[in-house]
């Protein structure tokens, strides 16, 4: 397999898988109840791709987000536990992070590069999605540790 410029890379440098500490295991990630217009399933193959390339990231995560969608899909929960990360369609009455905006912008801002937690400003992907908050596309409200722990996993960039 061939890297930027031609460089030959590492197979192992494909999947970018991070080295957990031994013995730490990432939560298991699994779908509870769904409704025909909801996004669970979706969330879900996004959050165990983030569980396997971050395991220290998705074991030490803990609280319930809610995902809440302006085209009206079904509001997605999302609540990280010790063993488990379960993934389903329906709302909280008090999660410690809401997320709300239109799914284009939503994800948008899930999928730009990091620093630091955040879509980074030296990126024109970070730039359009910090954009996207400031504006009030996006809005993050709750624990903003929890915030930007789940945006790590949700991230498309290793």
């Amino acid at each position: 397999m061939r890297g930027r410029a031609g460089r030959a890379r590492h197979p192992a440098a494909r999947a970018r898988i991070a080295v957990a500490p031994e013995g730490l295991r990432p939560p298991t990630v699994r779908l509870g109840r769904t409704r025909a217009n909801g996004l669970a399933p979706a969330l879900l193959a996004l959050l165990e791709r983030g569980a396997q390339l971050h395991p220290a990231i998705a074991a030490e995560v803990r609280g319930k987000v809610v995902f809440r969608y302006h085209e009206g899909y079904a509001p997605t929960r999302v609540s990280f536990g010790p063993r488990a990360i379960v993934v389903e369609d329906g709302n909280l009455r008090k999660p410690d992070v809401v997320i709300a905006g239109t799914l284009p912008d939503i994800v948008h801002v899930a999928s730009a590069p990091r620093v630091g937690g955040l879509p980074s400003p030296h990126s024109l992907r970070g730039l359009i999605a910090l954009a996207r908050v400031a504006r009030g596309r996006v809005v993050v409200e709750g624990d903003r540790t929890l915030a930007r722990r789940l945006l790590r996993l949700l991230a498309l960039d290793a």
